[in-house]
């Protein structure tokens, strides 16, 4: 017998401040479903309008099911953000395999879906904790022999620390992860260490440097397309190419997900050099905003 198609399950996880663009990536999900999924939106610090926003966004689409958790008291504790523009909201993704079973896929708010992400359940991770795919940065440090820079030295130093015996190449963005939630509940061990908020603050990059650390050398790299940085998927598959690495991974196809990830945001800026990739990405999430504004207005971004 065929196995059974799995439930699409995705998580979106964030704090009131970072609400509205997380509706906004939320909204382009729904846009391209095309079955019935859960979508569960873990909050921090929502008051009763903020639920009741979520749940009209939502509500475009019928066939999705809200599943709603309040993650504000006491799950956090000893919890704070990497950088300055990172909420400490963003580790309540680790506390995503204790409470969800199967394939999980996590989604970080400041992205856009643009296809439907229910083809990448079917992948088969195997007994691996997580599908996910390179860090852009990394890939350009790595791909970037000749540049002189004591900043990269020291944080690719401190990535191969870390990540040993898995080579530094194998780094990978947090933004987007397909959790194989099974997998890791069967290690209870495991689990605490995923759940330890404090360590995964005391790390340089927050859970991101925390979630390598455990999953190296356990992991399935994902196509780029599933994490697309600002768009650059052509960008890092050269980059990779440069660095003896694959540049394809698992469900290739069209860009899927694109992670406006660092400190600006194109729903702040709207200068943009559409020559550039990064300006390019930017006109495609500001042309699904305005679509998303004429829908729910009072719902803009800042």
């Amino acid at each position: 017998m065929p196995a059974r198609p799995r439930t699409v399950r995705v998580v979106y996880v964030t704090d009131r401040d970072f609400l509205r663009p997380t509706l906004v990536s939320i909204w382009s999900l729904l846009q391209h479903l095309s079955g019935p999924a859960e979508l569960h939106l873990w909050g921090v610090g929502f008051d009763a309008r903020g639920w009741a926003d979520a749940e009209s966004v939502v509500a475009e689409n019928d066939r999705v099911t809200l599943l709603c958790r309040d993650i504000g008291s006491g799950d956090l504790d000893g919890a704070h953000g990497p950088k300055d523009y990172i909420s400490a909201a963003t580790m309540g993704r680790l506390l995503i395999p204790r409470l969800i079973d199967g394939y999980v896929l996590y989604i970080d708010g400041d992205t856009l879906v643009t296809g439907d992400v229910g083809r990448l359940f079917a992948a088969d991770l195997g007994s691996a904790y997580a599908g996910v795919v390179r860090d852009y940065h990394v890939s350009h440090w790595l791909a970037e022999t000749d540049a002189d820079s004591a900043e990269r030295d020291q944080r690719l130093a401190e990535i191969r620390q870390f990540m040993k015996p898995a080579p530094a190449g194998d780094y990978f963005n947090a933004g987007v992860l397909l959790l194989n939630c099974d997998a890791l509940r069967a290690q209870p061990e495991l689990l605490s260490r995923i759940e330890d908020v404090a360590a995964a603050s005391a790390c340089t990059h927050g859970d991101q440097d925390h979630l390598n650390a455990l999953f190296r050398n356990n992991v399935v790299q994902l196509d780029l397309i599933w994490n697309a940085s600002w768009g650059r998927v052509r960008r890092h598959r050269n980059l990779l190419a440069r660095s003896g690495l694959p540049t394809r991974g698992l469900m290739p196809g069209r860009p899927t997900i694109l992670h406006y990830h660092g400190p600006q945001k194109p729903w702040r800026n709207r200068r943009w050099d559409v020559w550039s990739s990064r300006g390019r990405a930017t006109l495609v999430y500001q042309s699904a905003l305005r679509k998303f504004l004429r829908k729910h207005p009072h719902l803009k971004p800042t």
